[in-house]
């Protein structure tokens, strides 16, 4: 395993998000039970840099990027993936849902940047290994037990030194 450092949010939420299983794993909790990857991402990284933030602090920045994220990131991937249902494409289609992807992608990384920059001066103490913010995030989103340790023991370890 590569050790993942924290960094700039969106070189670790990249890196962390192309370890083994934890892409599988992220959608899996996306699509089962409405975990926003992007605020997955945050969190690992808030927890791993040590920074520290209070809960009301904390939520109300994840508030201040959900109607982004439900105005635009959600029906981008809905377009995307009923384009993809209605396979076979042809090339023109096949393009177009590239082009949706690509903008998906960016609204992503449009929100992850909003996040860096909303905790921008958060003091930093120290690194929470044990991924506590994600372990509650997950509680909230009703992740069942055995998917949430799961979900841990692989962030935890994609996030281990080499």
């Amino acid at each position: 395993m590569t050790e993942i450092l924290p960094g700039p949010l969106w070189d670790f939420a990249l890196e962390l998000y192309q370890q083994p299983d934890i892409e599988v794993q992220c959608l899996q909790l996306q699509d089962e039970y409405g975990v926003r990857i992007p605020i997955l991402l945050f969190l690992c990284w808030l927890d791993i840099s040590g920074k520290r933030v209070e809960p009301s602090t904390l939520a109300n920045v994840l508030k201040e990027t959900a109607e982004w994220y439900e105005q635009v990131v959600v029906p981008l991937r809905g377009a995307r993936r009923w384009i993809k249902s209605q396979a076979p494409l042809d090339e023109s289609q096949s393009q177009c849902r590239g082009q949706i992807k690509a903008a998906e992608l960016a609204a992503e990384r449009w929100e992850i940047q909003q996040l860096a920059e909303l905790s921008k001066g958060w003091p930093v103490e120290r690194a929470a290994p044990l991924l506590p913010r994600v372990q509650n995030y997950l509680a909230v989103c009703e992740v069942p037990p055995s998917v949430l340790q799961r979900t841990l023991v692989l962030l935890q370890g994609a996030l281990a030194p080499a």
